[in-house]
This record gives structure tokens, sequence and C-alpha cells, in this order.
């Protein structure tokens, strides 16, 4: 898991710290106090990475919580982290059962919980995600994308990125073609409308859309997605960050694969150009850049050009030139 949704997950815990209600009036406070001394430690273990430690200090203070009022959500907040702590120990029987433990008391605290219960929610579908239990995983995700709409509409942007990096991930595992592309489509829709023309979130749904059309070797359809995706996203990440550069590759790729290798030279060109301004002129990744202008000479049958790339690309880094470039025939 990346090291920003392993934030997203501890700060949803670290709010149980700063919003204890009133409801815990009755509670014992030594209980409180060790219960606070529990939980602060099981979260610098998961952050410095000793999940075993966590694990013991999360039970711990699960156990102190099981004493406290539902209402002020520490016991479902406690069984959150222990379900991910278990889960980054791959002990997924244990991870479900806290995160299901944590649903019922989001759930039963009411409106208070249901923000948190879309993170939870988003989690456990990954859960049965990675273990291969598709259908499990699509239920759950059905229930997260409803509680969004329920609580923020339809049509809010967290619909769409529910949809998108959650739903469809499901749908493409098991390779339903259809619904992949109906969802991202929908979230694509959501977001035209909900979301400025420069969003960052859609950017990453136009590019979605472009991927998706390119494994499907919808060449033409995939082209004006990146031509719209790739810009938004040129403004939002530094430009020559390697998502940025892998999508700029990408629409090089569907550019030649139409045969259209004009246009295909001039975004390879910006691939290049953009490497060499910003990591100078002998970096590995210039090599890489150069490999997409070598295959794409050569099957113009560019032998000049091609051998003279060729021979600064081995002179960086030794990448070994396709014998067999991909042309717009090639596996139809």
């Amino acid at each position: 898991m990346n090291k920003r949704l392993r934030m997203i997950g501890l700060s949803l815990i670290l709010v149980s710290l700063n919003s204890v209600t009133s409801a815990v009036a009755g509670a014992i406070a030594g209980d409180e106090e060790r219960w606070r001394v529990d939980i602060t430690a099981a979260i610098a273990a998961t952050q410095r990475g000793d999940t075993a430690t966590a694990i013991t200090l999360y039970s711990a203070a699960a156990k102190k919580a099981e004493a406290f009022p539902v209402a002020d959500l520490r016991l479902a907040t406690t069984q959150y982290g222990l379900a991910r702590a278990h889960r980054a120990q791959y002990s997924y029987k244990q991870a479900e059962a806290s995160f299901h433990r944590s649903l019922e008391l989001f759930e039963a605290a009411g409106d208070p919980g249901r923000e948190r219960m879309v993170r939870v929610l988003s989690d456990l579908g990954e859960l049965f995600r990675v273990q291969g239990h598709y259908a499990d995983a699509e239920t759950i995700y059905k229930r997260e994308i409803a509680l969004i709409e329920k609580t923020a509409g339809p049509d809010d942007p967290t619909v769409a990125q529910a949809l998108s990096n959650d739903l469809a991930s499901v749908y493409r595992l098991q390779w339903r073609r259809d619904e992949v592309e109906s969802i991202y489509k929908r979230a694509l829709a959501i977001l035209e409308k909900a979301v400025p023309s420069t969003d960052s979130r859609l950017g990453l749904a136009l590019i979605d859309l472009a991927e998706w059309y390119q494994s499907q070797r919808r060449y033409a359809e995939a082209e004006p997605f990146y031509r719209r995706g790739i810009p938004i996203l040129q403004n939002w990440f530094p430009p020559a960050h390697a998502r940025v550069l892998l999508v700029i590759q990408d629409w090089g790729l569907v550019t030649q694969m139409q045969g259209r290798y004009r246009d295909a030279e001039g975004v390879y060109k910006m691939m290049l150009s953009t490497i060499e301004k910003n990591y100078g002129a002998k970096h590995p990744n210039v090599g890489i850049a150069l490999n997409n202008l070598v295959g794409l000479y050569e099957i113009q049958g560019r032998q000049a050009d091609a051998d003279v790339l060729r021979k600064r690309m081995l002179e960086i880094s030794n990448i070994p030139f396709r014998t067999k470039p991909r042309t717009p025939y090639q596996g139809r």
C-alpha cells in the first residue's frame, strides 16, 4: 500500500484522539488514559513499520475501549487500526474480522460514523480483491458507493473516485470489459460536471479511459483522452514525473499504432526533451526515450536516423534495441 493511503488510514485513527465527546464522562479516567497511551504507541509503531508491535498495542487498546460508549467512536477506530495492522501482516482472516467489527460500530454510531465507514468499506473491499474474492469485493465496493451517494449525492466527485479506483479495479481483474468502460465513462461524466477543467481528478479520469481503450487496442478512441488528460497532469505533477512520462509514452504509442508516424515522432521527441531538460542528457531515462524513436524510425525504414540514436542510446544505458519494432498491423 502506498504512503498516501497509509497516512489516510492513520488519520482516521488519529481523529479519535481529539474528538472524545461528553459521552465519555462515565468512563473510568484510568482506562481512558491507558487507552490513549496504547493507541498513540500503536500509531507510532504502524508509522515505523513495526506491525507486530502495532497489533499487540491495538489489541490492548481495543480491550480497554470495549468499556467506552459506542458514540465516541474510539472502539471503532481502534478496531480499524487493528484491521489494517493485521492486513499488513497478511493475516487476512483477522483483518476481515476487525474491519467488520469496525463497520458495525461506526454504523451503530449513526451520522458521526458514516463518513469513516466509507474508508473502512474501501479497505475491506481491497482486502477481498487482493485475495481474489471478487464477488465479495464487488458487494463491498457497491455498498461503499451507495453510502457516498446517500451522504454526498450521486454527482459528488468522491463517487467518481470510488467508481474508478475501487469497483472498476474488480471488474478489470475479471475482464468485464463493458462494465469497466461504463464505470470509467460514468466517473468521467461526474467529474466533467463537478470539478474545474484543470482539476487533477479530471485529468486522471481521462487517462483511466485512455489506458483502458489502449489495453483493448482501440487506439483511435484512446488518443483523444490522452490528448485532453496529459496537459492537465502536466499542470499538477512535476514535468518529468514518472506518471506523466509514462502516459506521454503511451500517447505516442497509440498514435504510432494508427500509422501516424509524424505525430508519434512529435510526442516521443516531447518526452525526450522533457527528460533531458529535467535530468540531463546522460540520464538512463534518456535511453528509454531514445528507444521509442529508434523503433519508430526503424518501422519507417529511416535506418540512418535509427542508427544515430541507437548508438547514443547504447552509450547511455546499454538498453538493447527492439529488433521487432511495433507497427500498426502487429497483433490485429
